[in-house]
């Protein structure tokens, strides 16, 4: 149930605008599911937050629920997100170099596949590969193996990036055999398609718990898209999927 609280210099505007309320008419579920992936129903209306940033509930096609945040529109090459529109890593002036998009592809695509060059996002409709949910002048981050591009923000940054998941276009071990991690600087990691430590890196509050391997990126505290459509070289867009974006 949501709470409102009201401050008035009178008992009978308070009760004028309980009455209001109490009458107003129920209205539908804020939510629906496509392609497998959350996205808001059309008409469904944003609860405001600071600095033009809105949250909105959505539901993907399992049930689950997730609060997505939607950041200030503005110049897609600026913002780093195709649609113009950040998701995660939404105040542009503190984390100019990497943002957070949701998008939905069909079925199993790479996180390094070349993009299309066809603009895609929430608000734009699906993506052909997951790339082309970056602007131009953006690609999916570490899609290049370099973890510098996830480390310039902090394991503790990356999981509050905002509601939902956000993968990078790295799995989170140097092998597939044990916990291998690489912390030196210039660290490269691989892109698996299957198998141990293939799941990618993932920012946002909805990656989950840790894997058996937890440090990665971030010692201890890497996070990864949890399910076994989620391979880096091989993954779905499923339970509010989405895309992390670091400009070139």
């Amino acid at each position: 149930m949501k709470r409102t609280v009201i401050a008035s210099s009178s008992f009978a505007l308070f009760v004028a605008v309980i009455a209001v309320v109490a009458c107003a008419k129920p209205q539908a579920g804020p939510t629906t599911a496509v392609r497998g992936v959350a996205q808001p129903a059309p008409g469904a209306s944003a609860v405001a937050a600071s600095g033009g940033v809105t949250v909105e509930t959505v539901t993907d096609s399992e049930g689950r629920s997730y609060q997505i945040q939607q950041g200030p529109r503005g110049d897609a090459s600026t913002l780093g997100c195709a649609d113009g529109q950040r998701e995660a890593f939404v105040d542009h002036n503190a984390f100019p170099h990497i943002a957070g998009c949701i998008a939905s592809w069909e079925g199993q695509k790479s996180m390094r596949g070349a993009p299309t060059g066809t603009a895609c996002g929430d608000d734009s409709g699906p993506c052909a590969t997951p790339a082309d949910a970056c602007a131009p002048g953006w690609h999916v981050c570490a899609s290049n193996g370099h973890l510098s591009e996830l480390r310039q923000v902090s394991a503790e940054q990356c999981a509050s990036a905002g509601g939902g998941r956000f993968s990078a276009g790295v799995s989170h071990c140097v092998t597939q055999s044990g916990c291998e991690y690489d912390m030196t600087p210039a660290a490269t990691y691989s892109c698996f398609d299957s198998g141990w430590c293939s799941e990618t890196v993932c920012c946002g509050s909805d990656c989950g718990e840790f894997g058996a391997c937890t440090g990665g990126v971030w010692p201890d505290q890497t996070h990864i898209a949890f399910g076994m459509d989620q391979g880096c070289g091989a993954s779905t867009s499923q339970r509010a999927g989405g895309v992390l974006c670091c400009n070139n």
